[in-house]
This record gives structure tokens, sequence and C-alpha cells, in this order.
């Protein structure tokens, strides 16, 4: 019964008008929401490599994108667990022992940005390993703007 009127204003502010004579306005959030998408086995075989796409990709694409960022990345038992991935300058890194994956001071993303990395993952003893990813913004005291949890299963052949 009741309507909202709404305003956007130019400094990313949205005020609602509702008939109730009730006026509130907002701050709006104009930056794109991003997920990770993994293509990753629930079991893998120890000392075999396993190859894993990990997309990180715009869900809900808004008008801003983000200047830097980084992916944090947690494994369990990184000792006995490699994830390598290569760069765009052909440079492979085993981002389980160094704990991030793209540059130290972090990469742009784009409003609508959607890029998969092949990753190669090898357990060297059987177990149940867990991997966080985080996608942290560098220029907001490293805010998590998403996560993702894998769980694998390693086992003997």
């Amino acid at each position: 019964m009741f309507k909202n009127l709404a305003y956007k204003g130019l400094v990313g502010a949205t005020c609602v008008l509702a008939m109730t004579g009730l006026a509130g306005c907002g701050e709006v959030d104009n930056h794109s929401t991003y997920i990770f998408a993994v293509d990753a086995p629930a079991q893998i075989t120890v000392n075999e490599t396993v190859e894993v796409d990990v997309a990180l990709k715009a869900d809900e694409v808004r008008e801003l994108g983000y200047e830097k960022v980084l992916i944090k990345v947690d494994v369990t038992d990184k000792e006995n667990m490699t994830l390598k991935a290569t760069d765009t300058q052909g440079q492979e890194w085993d981002v389980a022992q160094i704990g991030y994956w793209g540059p130290p001071e972090g990469f742009e993303v784009a409003n609508d940005y959607d890029v998969t990395t092949t990753f190669k993952a090898t357990a060297k003893k059987a177990g149940t390993y867990t991997i966080t990813l985080n996608l942290v913004d560098m220029n907001s005291e490293q805010a998590v703007l998403t996560t993702k949890t894998i769980t694998v299963k390693a086992v003997n052949a």
C-alpha cells in the first residue's frame, strides 16, 4: 500500500522517501561482487598430480572493480600438499608454500572480471586437506571480498 521513491545521488548514496513521511539515506557499494568457481575432485591419489581449474569471476557486475586485490591461500598441511600455478611471465609458484596468488602488491580486477587459472595439486601423504581461498582488498586493510573452502581427501594408490 505504501510506495517508496528512491533517488541515487552522484556520490553513491541512495535516499528513500516513504509515504509514511520517513526518509533515509545510505551508502551504496558500487563494486562488483566476485566468486571462486573451483573444479576440484573430492578425492585424489597420493603422489599423483591433478589439474584443478580455479576461476575468479564477477558474480554481480556493478559499476566498479578493485584496484589492488590478492588471493590469500591457506592449506591445512602445506608441508604435504603442493598447489602450483604458472603466472603470466611463465614463472611457476607453489601457492601452498607462499600463501598467496598474484603479485605481492596486488592486482586489478575489472568489474566484469572472469579469469581461470589451472593449479597442479599433489598430496605427498594420505589425509584430508582443506584449502581456503580469500580474495582480499589491499586498499581496504585486506578486507575479505569473497572466500571459498575446498576439502580434498588424498588416498594411497
